[in-house]
């Protein structure tokens, strides 16, 4: 956007402890084939306050900071964003979303070429599912019983978000739904456009605090029942949204081990309309996820721990390695990584159970240069990205997958991406972390791993190991499991930190933080 040029649209990011997620946020924005916005990042009081600097380092004079002191709300975050600014055209955006470079493109054309008030495109989830939301229009009589319109990922006229109101700072929950039915009550012109041009990320936060807030969500409703009395007036809609509210939260109730409310919740379901709790069951009252993950069964799970118990008791007791005694043919030839690797970005690419880990880590040690050895697509980076590290390199085999990784991350200068083997990188000095996860154990022959753990190890102060562990690649003719405490400690290491982080699909996985104390102490 020139200076002559104002802007066309104000996007709002409201960001409560989501700042991991800020950089493809903004980063899709920075990407818009429209370049006539601003965009307001609302730290909703976020108790580490680096968003400032986050947006900072962008240099770019589209992007603006705002502050609350205390937290008050998506709602009210998205309300400080879009007053701030003063194009005609407003847009909501969270933190942990993101969009398609012709999101701005499509959904304006439509708003000026069908002189409509709002336009907004299909969802694709990413995370822990890959399913697209539609979002089919319905009447506006049917919001009484689901919000059939999405909060975020509506490009609207600023005329028409001011008539409704904004949105409604006193409710932590369902301000979305109330936003729209204030809609229905005043009447309002949409369109849809029939592409998945919104990126909308289903991590395990984000379904921890809807299952959460869904506990409560019959409370909610019964503050919009109040504010919009002229909507709920006509015919049964009162009655739909209240009951619904009332199952809704029992269900929440019972996923959260609440049976006590659950059953009061029930029992007020049964004395306003006992017909409706034995009726055929109301539609959900938004779109629901379905897992790319399903979890593993009891059987699995038990095959799995008795599998850990055996090999340990052999390991120790018999000094056998049990993955020795399988045939060689077992491990086959290495597989086409550049095939694999947009499958893997879809299914994998997005995942962040183990953030919360690596970022402990990378603070703990004053990570400042970091080697992520096999980074894939980029999905441990925003990691990096979150401490301001000074020297991030990404090494791959597969070309494919630091492309992805390229175009996720344009905007961050200070990577340096390297596809050849990796005793030819070109790092000078001593590097703070190298990091592996669930890629050495793709290493089928053992030279080669010797090889290539020795040079790491070289590099480096700290080695983070998520690999698997020789009990759980038995079956997997891609996988060799390895006892990386003996190996690191044959190697001089000690192990510094450890733990358990649960995968997307419910399983187990060790990690192990490694140190070299010449290195580290120096």
């Amino acid at each position: 956007m020139s200076k002559a040029e104002p802007p066309r649209v104000t996007i709002a990011v409201p960001c409560f402890e989501q700042e991991v997620f800020l950089f493809e946020c903004l980063n899709s924005l920075v990407a818009q084939t429209i370049p006539a916005w601003e965009a307001f990042v609302v730290d909703d009081g976020s108790p580490r306050r680096i968003v400032e600097r986050i947006v900072a380092n962008y240099g770019d004079s589209r992007i603006h900071h705002i502050r609350h002191d205390t937290n008050k709300g998506l709602a009210a975050g998205r309300n400080s964003g879009l007053r701030a600014g003063r194009a005609p055209l407003v847009l909501c955006v969270d933190a942990d979303d993101f969009l398609d470079p012709e999101f701005l493109s499509a959904t304006l054309s439509r708003i000026e070429t069908r002189d409509v008030e709002c336009a907004y495109t299909e969802f694709q989830l990413i995370g822990l599912a890959n399913d697209v939301w539609r979002w089919e229009p319905r009447s506006l009589d049917e919001f009484a019983t689901m919000q059939w319109l999405p909060g975020a990922g509506v490009l609207m006229r600023r005329s028409f978000w001011e008539r409704v109101g904004g949105f409604s700072a006193e409710l932590r929950w369902n301000e979305d739904w109330d936003f729209w039915i204030g809609a229905a009550e005043l009447g309002f012109s949409f369109e849809r456009v029939e592409r998945a041009l919104y990126f909308h990320r289903h991590h395990r936060e984000s379904r921890t605090a809807t299952a959460l807030a869904g506990t409560s969500e019959w409370i909610a409703r019964e503050a919009i029942l109040k504010k919009r009395a002229a909507f709920f007036a006509q015919g049964d809609r009162a009655a739909r949204f209240r009951i619904g509210g009332l199952l809704g939260s029992a269900r929440a109730s019972r996923t959260a081990n609440r049976p006590w409310q659950a059953a009061w919740l029930t029992a007020r379901v049964m004395a306003a309309d006992p017909a409706r709790l034995f009726s055929q069951s109301p539609p959900a009252a938004r779109p629901q996820a379905h897992s790319s993950f399903a979890k593993p069964s009891l059987r699995r799970r038990s095959e799995q721990q008795a599998k850990r118990l055996l090999w340990h008791a052999v390991k120790r007791g018999l000094s056998v390695d049990l993955t020795e005694l399988f045939p060689s043919d077992k491990y086959r030839s290495s597989r086409d990584w550049d095939a694999f690797a947009p499958s893997v970005h879809r299914i994998y690419g997005y995942l962040s159970h183990d953030y919360p880990t690596l970022d402990e880590i990378v603070g703990r040690i004053k990570a400042r240069s970091v080697l992520e050895f096999g980074c894939g697509s980029g999905r441990i980076v925003p990691v990096y990205l979150l401490h301001d590290v000074a020297n991030i390199w990404l090494q791959d085999l597969s070309g494919t997958a630091l492309d992805f990784c390229r175009q996720r991350f344009f905007c961050q200068k200070k990577i340096h991406y390297w596809q050849a083997n990796i005793h030819a990188i070109p790092i000078s000095g001593t590097i703070d972390l190298v990091v592996t996860s669930r890629v050495l154990q793709h290493l089928i022959d053992e030279e080669e791993f010797r090889k290539t753990l020795h040079h790491l190890a070289s590099l480096t102060r700290y080695f983070y190991v998520n690999e698997a562990g020789m009990e759980s690649a038995w079956r997997d003719p891609y996988l060799k499991g390895r006892d990386y405490r003996q190996i690191f400690r044959d190697l001089g290491w000690h192990i510094a930190e450890h733990g358990r982080l649960i995968a997307e699909d419910g399983t187990p996985q060790w990690w192990m933080l490694f140190a070299d104390q010449r290195k580290a102490s120096a």
